[in-house]
């Protein structure tokens, strides 16, 4: 499989909430956990996006 952001061969991917591309471990700027089994993404193309770095920053368990 290849990374949708950077083109390299990757094993295993996450996939961003907000652009719903799958990247690679250096493609991801920032995770966090919404709950214990749950957790949500931000590539860094989206994160120079302003509206979806807010929304990524005030994601909530209920948000989502």
């Amino acid at each position: 499989m290849m990374c949708a952001r950077c083109g390299k061969d990757i094993f295993k991917f996450y996939t961003c909430n907000y652009c719903k591309r799958k990247v690679c471990n250096d493609c991801v700027k920032s995770s966090r956990r919404i709950s214990r089994t749950q957790r949500i993404f931000i590539c860094k193309d989206d994160w120079s996006k302003m509206s979806s770095r807010k929304l990524f920053k005030r994601t909530t368990k209920e948000t989502v």
